[in-house]
């Protein structure tokens, strides 16, 4: 009970009552006994600190317990104990490690299966209901215009980049008998190429040296809200990014990672089709979305690779609606839901998917 789990330490938080009890008690006392005739300056200046601490003690207390036992919501690092909670609740997992329903190595016969490949945001990070991401609303699509007929499946998991799903797209094409991969990239999928340093690494979620989170939930909240975006790894995340994508070396080997995944599904007659999901929120000053985007488009084209482009989406749109909350960019079920609707008029309104048995 003493050690920090989901709700983090029952001894910091017994401390937090304590602490609260003793403002109560000693403002009582100086209330009850402090001659306040003698010294009535004094008794005014004592008098109101104590109130003011008494009411933002029962605030902290309040909020503490809040965050503590009743909030359960992701952040962009997934580090808070309000984060870890969410993700005991809300994902489960199947046989394969993948957010989703357990899929048949065996293709059922007369099915198309299309796999979406992509990473947190597709994912579903911060959405409670998978029924909710878009993957799972095109399934939905397919099933109310052919039932039985499309399975899809969510290929997913936080932090993937495009070398890691290459063995993934592999494995979803040699042993599952997918017809269709749509690769969901976001810009990021590059990041682990880029070089980082102990001093400077944006890949690594910054943890508090002078205190453990864990031990209060406020404490870690008013981190993440007011300190976080001005650390230099957050706020220069972007602008890392960018340098990154404008390395003629580091672009070089993500483009080959890419190829790889474009050669793996014309070996095998697998259509291939590409998704870039744009970010809801950026900072600095070098991240240009409308160019990187330009350039992803023109690579894929050069390949012959059928590509949709969302951020045209959502650009116009106020980010707030959009995001899981103010803590965590993701994108949430409304953005989902307007990403769904795009990729299914850019790629299934007029034909579907061949590959059935």
């Amino acid at each position: 009970m003493l050690t920090s789990g989901a709700f983090g330490y029952l001894a910091d938080y017994i401390l937090w009552w304590l602490l609260f009890l003793s403002i109560i008690i000693h403002t009582w006392c100086f209330f009850r006994y402090f001659p306040k005739e003698r010294f009535r300056k004094t008794a005014l200046v004592l008098g109101n600190s104590l109130v003011l601490m008494c009411l933002l003690a029962t605030v902290a207390l309040f909020a503490e317990s809040r965050l503590r036992f009743l909030t359960d919501e992701t952040d962009s690092f997934g580090t808070s104990l309000p984060a870890k909670r969410w993700f005991r609740l809300y994902t489960k997992f199947n046989s394969f490690g993948c957010r989703d329903t357990e899929w048949t190595l065996q293709k059922p016969e007369g099915v198309t299966r299309v796999a979406f490949v992509g990473d947190s945001f597709t994912y579903g990070w911060g959405i409670e209901e998978p029924a909710d991401r878009f993957s799972d609303r095109i399934q939905r699509e397919f099933e109310s215009r052919e039932p039985g007929r499309f399975e899809v499946l969510n290929v997913a998991k936080p932090g993937w980049g495009t070398g890691d799903q290459i063995q993934p797209v592999r494995d979803m094409i040699e042993r599952f008998q997918v017809d269709e991969i749509v690769l969901a990239y976001v810009p990021n999928d590059i990041e682990k190429l880029i070089p980082t340093s102990e001093e400077f690494d944006p890949t690594e979620p910054p943890t508090m040296t002078f205190f453990n989170p864990d031990s209060s939930c406020l404490v870690e909240y008013l981190y993440r809200r007011i300190w976080l975006p001005h650390i230099a790894t957050v706020a220069g995340y972007h602008d890392w990014l960018a340098n990154g994508i404008a390395n003629e070396g580091v672009l070089r080997e993500h483009q080959q990672q890419l190829h790889a995944i474009i050669e793996l599904c014309r070996e095998h007659d697998v259509t291939l089709r590409v998704v870039i999901l744009p970010f809801l929120r950026t900072g600095g000053d070098k991240f240009q979305a409308n160019r990187i985007h330009a350039m992803l488009r023109k690579f894929f084209g050069v390949h012959s690779v059928e590509v949709l482009d969302l951020f045209p989406t959502i650009s116009q749109m106020d980010v707030g609606e959009l995001v899981v909350n103010a803590g965590d960019s993701h994108p949430n079920e409304y953005a989902n839901q307007l990403f769904a609707e795009a990729i299914w008029e850019a790629f299934y309104k007029e034909s579907a998917p061949q590959g059935g048995d």
